[in-house]
């Protein structure tokens, strides 16, 4: 099990408890209803999001030698190449690089989309492509003090907006699917 597995885990052991306890102590207080789904999913969002901030900004395995960290401001050109590489025999970094980046993304676009049901699928795009930005302005400026060693890329901006709008297409087919079975 990698050590980001283990991160993820005790985050979801440590914080949902906490989290629906406090929420709970608040609603209590304020003498409001909770719905514990609502509360679940936000809890599982506040978590996923704090996951892909750790596997995506700070230092891990992924993290580019310094002298291999790069900008990429041209869109497509990795993908490109990546799609060559793929062709010269390196199907792992096509699924590393490529897949990655796409299903990283896809539970934001789910957990957005159930959280929030008044939220418009445009609006949760926006909030991937908006929060990928940022990962990836935080990766350059990171890169450019020293601090870590992580490559910018305009296509990952791409692929992880295209992830969060799968999510939401997998939620709208998943609460379909639950609306014809009632």
């Amino acid at each position: 099990m990698t050590s980001s597995a283990i991160v993820s885990i005790a985050y979801f052991l440590l914080l949902v408890p906490l989290y629906l306890h406090m929420r709970y102590r608040q609603a209590k207080k304020q003498k409001r209803f909770i719905y514990l789904r609502t509360e679940l999913v936000l809890a599982c969002l506040f978590i996923y999001t704090n996951v892909l901030l750790y596997l995506t900004v700070f230092p891990n395995r992924f993290s580019a030698p310094r002298d291999q960290v790069s900008v990429n401001l041209m869109p497509l050109q990795s993908i490109y190449q990546n799609l060559h590489a793929y062709h010269h025999g390196y199907p792992n970094l096509v699924f590393l690089n490529l897949a990655g980046n796409i299903l990283l993304f896809v539970p934001l676009g789910f957990f957005l989309y159930q959280a929030f049901r008044t939220m418009r699928w445009q609006k949760a795009i926006l909030a991937g492509f908006f929060l990928s930005t940022m990962i990836e302005v935080l990766q350059w400026m990171f890169s450019q003090s020293g601090i870590i060693t992580r490559s910018s890329d305009i296509d990952d901006i791409l692929l992880n907006t295209l992830g969060t709008a799968l999510g939401c297409i997998l939620y709208r087919m998943y609460r379909r699917r639950k609306e014809k079975i009632k």
